[in-house]
């Protein structure tokens, strides 16, 4: 008697298989979560710096104009004490 050997064929996958679509899915949802709050972060460091820099220049700008509403103020005392001196 013969003995027969029984030969298996080995399937070869072609294509893409539903355990590869899970694996990407799960890995692209990953990368998603990790970098979306980084992305929202540095939007909001941006927006605020921009705030930031806007109040920043309006705070020059004010402290300027006080400099000039200072020294206007005291030419207007020192005009003030002349005119009252003279009148003495």
């Amino acid at each position: 008697m013969a003995r027969r050997i029984k030969t298996q064929k080995i399937k070869e996958e072609n294509g893409v298989t539903g355990s590869m679509m899970l694996i990407t899915f799960f890995v692209s949802a990953l990368v998603l979560l990790l970098t979306l709050p980084n992305i929202y972060l540095d939007n909001h460091i941006y927006y605020e710096s921009r705030s930031i820099a806007h109040l920043h220049r309006i705070k020059i700008t004010l402290e300027e104009e006080q400099a000039l509403i200072k020294a206007k103020l005291e030419e207007i005392n020192y005009k003030e004490n002349v005119l009252n001196h003279d009148i003495k």
